[in-house]
C-alpha cells in the first residue's frame, strides 16, 4: 500500500508543480508586439448563457486567454491570416474553429457534458426532455461525481439518489435497487440498450464499467412500455459522452487520463481515453483497469475478496452531408473476483462480457427513422476451490443475446409528439461443468410499442402535458428435453399488454406537479423456472418452479417538483400493487449440505415516500437533504417482502467557489447519512439477519488547475470517517462480517 501511495503522490506533485501562468509564459515566448487581436464570447450551446473560465488558445505562438465572468475573451498577438482556435472547459466538449483574421467578434458555442445539475432526461421518454415535464421521477449522477469517488460498482455510483440503494457484496459487487426492487426487476441499459448479466442472484452485479458513462440516469417506477420485461421497478441507464465534433477542415483531439487509489482495500484504478474527430468522422477509444486487495472492515479484512478487472471500449461515428448518421460501439469487460463465503473460503468467479452496438439515423420525407442492433455475450465461470485448486471449472454459464429495433419519432410542430418502435430479440444459454444449476435454453421475443405526448401550446391548456403509451410483447421460451433429462421439452409463451399514462401541470416555470399510472410486467426468469442445484455464491441449494406465472404490477405515483436557480426540491409518493410477486423462500430442508430454497408467488404491495431538497444559501454554500421511507407487504402472510430497505435520511453541506488564486472550481463537502434498523421477512429472507440503525460521516474535497491548454482535477473522498463498525441490511456479507470500514480515495484526472 505504501509503494502505491508514494507513486500516486509523486504524480500529483508533478502535475501541481507544472507552470500555471500560461498567459505570462506565452508573452515571454512571443516577444512580439501584438499585430491583430480577436474578440468574442463563449456560450453554452443548450442555454445560450456565458461560459466563464473557458480556455481559448490559437495562433502560431499558441497565445492563450481565459473567458471572464461574461464569457468574453480577447486574444492578442495574432498575425493576419487563417488561424485555428481551440476552446476548452472541464464541463464541455472541446471546440475547434477556423478564423480568418482580422475578423468581427466571434460567438463560440460549447456543448455541455451531461451533468447532475442539467435537468434533462433521455431515459424516461423516447426523446430528451426536461425532467420537470415528465410524470415519472428521474435523477442522475454526473461524470464528476463518479470520478472523484473512484467507485467500482454501478450500485455504489447511484446509491445516494432518493429511493435507490446498493445491494453490496464487498467493494467489487454492487447491484442497483430501486424502491425495494432489484436484479430481474430493474432494467440496466448501456447506451440505451438492455444489458444482460445473469441477474438472477443478489450477488450478480452488472458486468459494466461505470466510468464509460458521462452520466448514469435513474427512472423510478415501471418503464415496461419503453423497455419491456424486467423494467417493472425502474431503469438505470449509462449514458455515454457524445463523440467529438469539428468544424471546417481542422481535426479535433482530446482525452483523459485518470489515476485513483482507495486505501480500504489497497485498490488502484487507471483509465485512458482518447477522442478524435475530423470532418464527419468521430472516434473514441478507452481502457480502464482496476486492482484491489481484500476489503477491510473495522474488525479486520474479508479474506478472498480481492479482484482484478479490465474493460476496453472502441466507438466510431460518421455523419454524411445528407444528414445520415452512423454509429458503432464495442465494449469488453472482464473480472476475476472472490467471495467471502466461510463454507467455501476459496470460492472465486471469472466473469466476461462483450457488447456490440450499431445505430443508424436516416432522414426521410416522413421524418427521422432510427435503426439499432446489438449483441452481447456473457460468460460466468465458478471455481469453488480457487483458481489454483480442484476442478478447473465447476460451473460455466454462456449466454448470447441479440436485439434489433426500428424506431420512428415524429418531429412535426403539432401539439402531438409520437414515437413507435418494433423490436426483436433472441437469447440462448449453454451450461457446462458438473453442476447443472441452470439448463440450456432459447428464447425469442417480438414487441411493438407506441408512445405519445400532447402539449397544447398557446391555449387555456398550455400548462398541461399529457403522455401515454402502449406495448405488446410476444415472448417464447424453449428448453430441449435432453438438456433437462426430461421426457418432454418445456415450452412457454407470454403475450402481455402493458401501458402507461402521465399528467403534468406546470404552475410556474419552476414549479410542477406530476401524476402517473403504469402497468408493468415481468416474465419469470429462466432461473426462477428451471434452477436446480447448489448455488455456492449464496450458499443455498435453489430449486426452480416451472409453474410460475408472469408477474405484473400497477404503479400509481404523484409528485411535486421545484427547480429554480437557487432551490431544487422533490416530494414523491408511490404505490405498487403486484400480482403473482415471485420470491425465494427457505423450505427448512437441506441438500448437499446447503439450505434448500424454492420460488413462490403471492400478491404483494410496496408503497413509500421520497424527498430531496437543495438550496444555494450563498454563492459559496449549498445545503441539501434527502430521505426515503418504504413499506412492503406479502398479502398472503402479512409479512414484509424480502430485502425491504430500512428508512434513510442524509444531510450535506457543500462549500464551493469559482476560483481561489490560480486554482479553479474548489469545493469541500460534508455528508451525514442516517439509516434505520433493518428487519427480515422471516423464511422469505435469503440472508436472515436483522441489523441495527447507524450513522456514517463522509467528507470530500477537490480542485482544478489549468495547465497550458489542459485541465487537471484532484479529488479526495473519505467514506465512513469514524471507521464505525456497522452492518448494512442490504450487505450480503452481513451474516458473518461487518460492512466496509473507512476508505480514503484519492483521484487525479488530466483532461486535454
Amino acid at each position: 500500500m505504501r509503494d502505491k501511495s508514494c507513486v500516486l503522490l509523486f504524480l500529483f506533485a508533478t502535475l501541481i508543480a507544472s507552470p500555471a501562468d500560461t498567459k505570462a509564459q506565452s508573452a515571454r515566448e512571443g516577444g512580439v508586439a501584438p499585430e491583430v487581436e480577436i474578440a468574442g464570447q463563449v456560450l453554452d450551446a443548450n442555454t445560450g448563457r456565458p461560459v466563464p473560465g473557458a480556455l481559448v488558445e490559437g495562433g502560431e505562438l499558441k497565445q492563450e486567454t481565459v473567458t471572464d465572468s461574461g464569457g468574453f475573451f480577447l486574444l492578442r498577438g495574432l498575425a493576419p491570416g487563417l488561424h485555428n482556435l481551440r476552446v476548452t472547459h472541464s464541463g464541455y466538449l472541446s471546440q475547434r474553429t477556423e478564423v480568418a483574421v482580422p475578423a468581427d467578434a466571434l460567438s463560440i458555442l460549447l456543448v455541455p457534458l451531461p451533468d447532475l445539475r442539467e435537468q434533462v432526461t433521455v431515459t424516461a421518454s423516447p426523446w430528451a426532455a426536461e425532467r420537470h415535464v415528465i410524470a415519472q421521477t428521474t435523477d442522475s449522477v454526473d461524470m464528476a461525481t463518479q470520478r472523484h469517488r473512484s467507485g467500482l460498482s454501478l450500485g455504489e455510483a447511484i446509491k445516494d439518489i432518493p429511493g435507490v440503494r446498493n445491494v453490496s457484496t464487498g467493494e467489487a459487487g454492487g447491484v442497483p435497487m430501486i424502491r425495494g426492487l432489484t436484479n430481474d426487476r430493474v432494467r440496466v441499459l448501456s447506451h440505451g440498450f438492455p444489458h444482460d448479466y445473469y441477474q438472477f442472484s443478489r450477488r450478480h452485479m452488472p458486468n459494466i464499467e461505470p466510468f464509460e458513462a458521462s452520466a448514469v440516469e435513474v427512472v423510478r417506477g415501471p418503464a415496461s412500455v419503453l423497455y419491456g420485461s424486467q423494467a417493472v421497478g425502474g431503469v438505470v441507464n449509462l449514458i455515454p459522452p457524445p463523440l467529438l465534433k469539428t468544424e471546417g477542415h481542422s481535426p479535433n483531439f482530446g482525452g483523459e487520463f485518470l489515476l485513483g487509489y482507495g486505501a480500504n482495500s489497497d485498490a488502484l484504478v487507471g483509465r485512458c481515453e482518447i477522442n478524435v474527430a475530423h470532418r464527419g468522422l468521430s472516434a473514441r477509444a478507452a481502457w480502464t483497469g482496476r486492482s484491489s486487495g481484500d476489503t477491510s472492515t473495522p474488525r479486520g479484512p474479508l479474506a478472498n475478496t480481492a479482484y482484478d478487472q479490465q474493460s476496453a471500449l472502441g466507438e466510431a461515428g460518421f455523419q454524411f452531408e445528407n444528414g445520415i448518421e452512423l454509429r458503432g460501439r464495442y465494449q469488453h469487460w472482464q473480472n476475476d473476483l472472490g467471495f467471502f463465503v466461510p463454507a467455501t473460503p476459496h470460492f472465486r468467479m471469472g466473469l466476461r462480457n462483450d457488447i456490440g452496438q450499431a445505430e443508424a439515423r436516416l432522414p426521410s420525407r416522413w421524418g427521422m427513422w432510427e435503426l439499432a442492433a446489438n449483441f452481447s455475450t456473457n460468460v460466468r465461470r465458478t471455481f469453488p476451490k480457487g483458481l489454483a485448486g480442484g476442478p478447473a471449472v465447476d460451473l460455466e454459464l454462456d449466454g448470447q443475446v441479440y436485439r434489433a429495433a426500428l424506431r420512428h419519432p415524429s418531429n412535426d410542430q403539432s401539439p402531438w409528439k409520437g414515437w413507435i418502435q418494433v423490436e426483436h430479440g433472441r437469447q440462448r444459454n449453454e451450461t457446462f461443468g458438473p453442476v447443472a444449476l441452470l439448463p440450456g435454453f432459447e428464447s425469442r421475443t417480438w414487441a411493438a410499442a407506441l408512445y405519445e405526448e400532447i402539449r397544447f401550446g398557446h391555449s387555456t391548456m398550455d400548462r398541461w402535458i399529457i403522455s401515454f403509451g402502449l406495448r405488446y410483447d410476444d415472448r417464447r421460451l424453449k428448453v430441449p428435453a435432453d438438456k433437462l433429462g426430461m421426457r418432454q421439452a418445456i415450452k412457454k409463451s407470454y403475450r402481455p399488454v402493458t401501458g402507461s399514462a402521465g399528467l403534468v401541470y406546470r404552475f410556474t416555470p419552476a414549479l410542477s406537479a406530476g401524476l402517473s399510472v403504469a402497468r408493468g410486467w415481468r416474465n419469470p426468469s429462466e432461473y426462477e423456472l428451471l434452477a436446480g442445484g447448489p448455488h455456492d455464491g449464496v450458499a443455498l441449494y435453489e430449486k426452480g418452479n416451472p409453474s410460475l406465472r408472469p408477474e405484473t404490477n400497477l404503479n400509481t405515483e404523484a409528485s411535486i417538483r421545484w427547480d429554480s436557480a437557487r432551490v431544487r426540491a422533490l416530494l414523491a409518493g408511490f404505490r405498487y400493487g403486484f400480482g403473482d410477486y415471485i420470491h425465494l423462500r427457505l423450505t427448512g430442508e437441506v441438500a448437499d449440505g446447503l439450505p434448500v430454497a424454492t420460488f413462490h408467488q403471492r400478491e404483494a404491495t410496496i408503497q413509500g415516500l421520497e424527498a430531496s431538497f437543495s438550496v444555494d444559501v450563498s454563492r459559496h454554500l449549498t445545503l441539501g437533504t434527502t430521505g426515503d421511507r418504504l413499506r412492503s407487504r406479502n398479502e398472503a402472510t402479512g409479512a414484509r417482502l424480502p430485502f425491504t430497505p430500512p428508512d434513510r435520511a442524509a444531510f450535506s453541506a457543500r462549500f464551493h467557489s469559482r476560483s481561489v488564486g490560480e486554482w479553479t472550481s474548489p469545493y469541500a463537502e460534508v455528508r451525514v447519512s442516517c439509516t434505520g434498523p433493518g428487519r427480515i421477512a422471516g423464511l422469505d429472507e435469503p440472508f436472515p439477519l436483522d441489523t441495527p440503525g447507524y450513522a456514517l460521516f463522509d467528507f470530500g474535497a477537490g480542485v482544478q488547475k489549468v495547465l497550458r491548454d489542459t485541465v487537471a482535477c484532484f479529488d479526495l473522498w473519505i467514506g465512513n470517517i469514524a471507521n464505525r463498525a456497522y452492518k448494512d441490511f442490504l450487505d450480503t456479507y452481513k451474516m458473518y462480517a461487518f460492512s466496509p470500514g473507512r476508505n480514503i480515495r484519492v483521484t487525479g484526472r488530466w483532461m486535454f
